[in-house]
């Protein structure tokens, strides 16, 4: 690909034009005059349509060249291929009357969405035509660069086949130099060759193209957005030596203890993996021993040494994300708020910076925390928003926490999105657990990733010294009546049950003396928050605390109780549940074996049918056998084996992996694509739970009025985001209810619902679901 020198600004008026693109490519076009295209926001002339094209052309070509290792093959090809495709993106915007109409929009990504106007298809049909074999592969890119990415074949008329047979007027308007452009790209190989494995760099050569088309449109038509955007990121060295900063200090102030030292172990056994070359690690580590900061510190020294370009930190929970975020933000402070970028539907908007709020469009951030569902769902995206970012996942290191998460109805796409980032991407991927899954391939297990690295030396010593819970199992089922018995033999006693009827059962059979405690996901998390301050409060003050939860305690809340009971479920849950009891260790400090107590008993009622009961049969199976310790490696990973190879021919319940073809052998394979059917598949939480929204205290109530009164569009949806915190969603069948029987107030035009019934929301158990009040529900809090 040839140099140039840059000889002309994107507008003689602009002084920041070199901002936005640098020489490195042929340009199409010459002459620094204000020409006939788009608007320009300064002088009301029209910026020179050859500028955009070449700005895009420059941006896509760059960003798919970092998604290789520098100066590598597979990186100059990626150039020329992004390249092209940035060229010839608007060849349908060159007739007149798509300029004119052009004009009359504000802002010219909203242009063909109203499909009054196609300028996409004749690019589109360009590239199909001119570059042999691997044409259409492009032309879904410059098809659904607005609209987002198609099928090849269907019966829609916005397929790929469809739209590249419609016949438009020969296009004179475009510049024989630019039409005749190099035709020749050289190929890509891929670890595998298949057609998955294009399909994969499809999505992300369109990610490169977005939000190359978007920077280039935003440069001309907002200069005060595009100067806000970071011009430069601070290096991973500089952020690395922060948090090595941090942790000096954490261990400087910790108490010597046994959990301390082995925390120190751990942190050291991670800087030693760094070196290790990128590809897929696992990261074994007890709940309790640190492993948040450790994955971090590897991260950034890992990607220090190889050249990586960011740290992408993936949980399933958005009830723990704040906090790891929170953790990563104290450690990073030096660095300033921005150096952590949170990507999740609960962020703060009172935390949000212009910077935070524009990198999260394009992840153009060096530490980014989001979510399992916002990670691997832009993986297998569409639409540009979510596609936008994806250029950046390569060449990352991506710290998936609680990664036997995953799951068993998508676990093998998730494995192949895997897999293809740490074989062609350079992405290192560390599958970060105190469970580690079994999902190693073997012969049993065919649709598992080839085997990570282990960062702990010796996971099973790690987990014996860390032992810090004794596991029992108790005989037969467990009624209600026998459980309350047993727990009230103990003054601190957590209890988590895996229905919140149960756990509302129980609690109206303890004694109502002060010391029982309720919590469940019907409560919105500012009450939930409140109630877990006040329950660790007592437990410091060694007052007496009965707490019955459901398995939401689980996701990532620090807890200690010297007791634990735990319904039967899946054993990661059991762990889990382990994990707040006796977190610290001081329990076993001063007797030496472990000290916690565990006791794991089976209700009366079996679980609901769907995850939960295939988890616990699955725990069942395995804790049949009488186990020594039910929750030792060996064990765990006989679950996971159990769990995942019972169920691999259900792996890929949506066919996912049939949405591109295996391999491409002959052109018409390229129409085998199912972009757009892939999208709207691929749902990690099929989970339509509707959301309602509870005036809970000074601050809820203060919310839900200012929502009810106001009717700016800006107003509302920060409203909404502050509100996320007084939310509480259920199943549609009991949304309906509530509405039919006005006890929900439905607002703007029923893009709200609030909570419109004293009575259906109480202190200790949160919202009542059903209009018919059948259990108790204390004293109204509204």
């Amino acid at each position: 690909m040839p140099a140039y020198a840059h000889t002309h600004p994107d507008h003689p008026n602009s002084a920041d034009a070199e901002k936005y693109w640098e020489p490195l490519f042929t340009p199409f076009g010459e002459g620094p005059e204000c020409c006939q295209r788009e608007q320009c926001r300064k002088c009301e002339a029209l910026e020179p349509f050859h500028g955009h094209l070449n700005k895009v052309a420059f941006w896509t070509a760059r960003f798919a060249g970092e998604m290789f290792p520098p100066s590598s093959t597979e990186a100059k090809s990626a150039q020329e291929w992004g390249y092209l495709t940035g060229l010839w993106h608007d060849l349908g915007k060159f007739p007149d009357k798509w300029q004119a109409y052009l004009k009359s929009k504000a802002d010219p990504h909203q242009a063909e969405v109203s499909g009054k106007m196609d300028h996409t298809t004749v690019g589109a049909q360009h590239i199909a035509k001119k570059i042999p074999f691997v044409g259409p592969l492009l032309a879904y890119l410059i098809a659904g660069h607005h609209a987002g990415l198609a099928d090849g074949i269907s019966d829609s008329s916005g397929c790929l086949d469809q739209r590249l047979r419609m016949i438009f007027p020969p296009c004179a308007e475009v510049p024989p130099s630019l039409r005749a452009h190099s035709i020749s790209l050289p190929p890509l190989s891929f670890a595998g060759d298949s057609g998955r494995s294009h399909a994969f760099f499809a999505r992300l050569l369109f990610s490169a193209l977005v939000d190359a088309d978007f920077l280039a449109t935003e440069a001309f038509m907002n200069s005060d957005r595009a100067g806000a955007r970071p011009q430069e990121l601070p290096e991973i060295g500089d952020i690395e030596n922060a948090l090595t900063t941090h942790l000096a200090e954490l261990v400087s102030k910790a108490k010597p203890s046994s959990v301390n030292r082995h925390r120190s172990n751990i942190l050291q056994s991670c800087l030693d993996a760094a070196t290790i070359e990128p590809g897929l690690f696992s990261l074994t580590v007890p709940t309790g021993g640190g492993k948040t900061l450790s994955s971090l510190a590897f991260a950034l020294k890992h990607a220090r040494i190889h050249g990586l370009r960011r740290v992408i930190y993936v949980i399933p929970y958005t009830s723990i994300i704040e906090q790891n975020a929170a953790v990563f933000r104290r450690a990073l402070a030096a660095l300033g708020p921005d150096i952590v970028l949170e990507h999740h539907s609960n962020f703060d908007p009172d935390a949000e910076s212009t910077t935070s709020r524009l990198a999260t469009e394009n992840w153009d951030a060096r530490v980014i925390v989001t979510t399992n569902v916002q990670f691997f769902e832009s993986l297998h995206a569409h639409k540009t928003s979510r596609c936008r970012k994806l250029h950046r996942f390569a060449r990352s290191v991506v710290v998936l926490d609680e990664a036997q998460s995953l799951p068993v109805p998508l676990l093998s796409p998730c494995l192949r999105t895997i897999e293809e980032l740490t074989k062609n991407y350079q992405t290192s991927v560390v599958l970060c657990t105190a469970t580690q899954p079994a999902i190693n391939r073997s012969e049993e297990f065919r649709i598992g990733v080839p085997n990570p690295r282990e960062i702990i030396p010796d996971p099973r010593e790690l987990y014996d010294s860390l032992r810090r819970v004794t596991t029992t199992r108790l005989p037969g089922k467990t009624s209600d009546a026998a459980l309350i018995d047993l727990l009230s033999k103990h003054d601190q006693v957590l209890c988590i049950v895996n229905t919140r009827r149960q756990a509302r059962c129980l609690f109206d059979l303890l004694p109502n003396d002060g010391t029982r405690f309720h919590l469940s996901a019907l409560m919105c998390p500012e009450h939930r928050s409140e109630i877990l301050i006040a329950i660790k409060q007592r437990l410091m003050r060694g007052l007496p605390v009965r707490l019955i939860s459901t398995q939401l305690i689980e996701a990532g809340v620090d807890i200690d109780f010297p007791v634990v009971f735990r319904a039967l479920a899946g054993l990661d849950s059991i762990a889990q549940a382990a994990g707040r009891c006796d977190r610290e260790g001081r329990l076993t400090a001063k007797i030496v074996n472990p000290a916690g107590q565990l006791f794991i008993f089976e209700p009366e009622k079996s679980p609901p049918p769907g995850y939960l009961s295939s988890t616990t049969a699955s725990a069942a199976e395995v804790l049949s056998f009488d186990p020594p310790d039910p929750l030792g490696l060996d064990c765990i990973e006989s679950y996971f084996r159990t769990h995942y190879w019972k169920h691999q021919d259900s792996t890929d319940e949506k066919h996912i992996l049939d949405c591109a073809p295996v391999r491409l052998e002959r052109p018409d394979d390229l129409l085998l694509f199912k972009f757009k059917t892939c999208g709207e598949d691929f749902r990690l939480i099929d989970d339509y739970s509707q959301p309602v929204l509870i005036p809970y205290g000074n601050k809820g109530r203060e919310l839900c009025a200012l929502l009810r009164e106001t009717f700016d569009p800006t107003t509302i949806r920060r409203l909404a985001r502050k509100l996320q915190r007084y939310t509480v969603a259920i199943p549609p069948p009991q949304h309906a209810r509530l509405l039919n029987t006005g006890i929900l107030r439905p607002l703007h035009d029923e893009q709200f619902f609030l909570l419109n019934s004293d009575p259906h929301y109480s202190s200790e158990f949160g919202l009542h679901p059903e209009p018919e009040l059948t259990l108790n529900t204390c004293q109204s809090i509204l």
